[in-house]
């Protein structure tokens, strides 16, 4: 059991050895490997950080061409919209000007239809003219010719007026 009391059991010693070993260690580490640990541990904060950096500019460029592309897209619509509206304007108002031709065409139409009809009717007119003068001049002719009794009077104006039926 000796032994495992000098394992358990305090020497002053010992204690003493071990603490002046562990202060060696810490002089001899700080000595030599503590700034090339430094410089290791520097190294990854500098790199980590660059990291970060970079990946904040990246994320402000994405931010930045995300507002553009919004943005060209908002003028996109707007330009659409203009666009439409302009092309609704003028196909109205190319619809107005072809009913407006329309309507003046058509008044035209009928405009020129009533003139043919009344040079029709002058021309029918003229023509029952002149026809009543000749069946006029035809009684006169008949009238001269022969003096008329009443009777062959009331005949030759039953003649004219049947002459002026057929005429019509």
């Amino acid at each position: 059991m000796e032994i495992y009391q000098s394992l358990v059991a305090v020497e002053p010693t010992t204690l003493i050895v071990v603490i002046c070993n562990l202060f060696l260690q810490l002089f001899l580490i700080k000595k030599f490997f503590l700034s090339k640990i430094m410089a290791v541990l520097d190294q990854r904060r500098e790199a980590a950080d660059k990291e970060i950096s970079e990946a904040k500019d990246a994320r402000a460029e994405a931010m930045s061409i995300k507002e553009t592309y919004e943005e060209n897209m908002r003028q996109a619509k707007a330009e659409a919209n203009a666009l439409l509206v302009h092309a609704q304007k003028t196909a109205s108002a190319r619809s107005e000007e072809i009913i407006g031709q329309a309507k003046v065409q058509a008044a035209q139409i009928k405009e020129k239809a009533n003139n043919d009809i009344a040079q029709e009717k002058k021309k029918a007119l003229n023509d029952a003219k002149d026809e009543i003068s000749g069946v006029a001049m035809a009684i006169a002719e008949k009238v001269v010719e022969r003096q008329l009794n009443e009777a062959d009077q009331q005949n030759l104006i039953n003649q004219f007026i049947e002459n002026l039926g057929e005429a019509l």
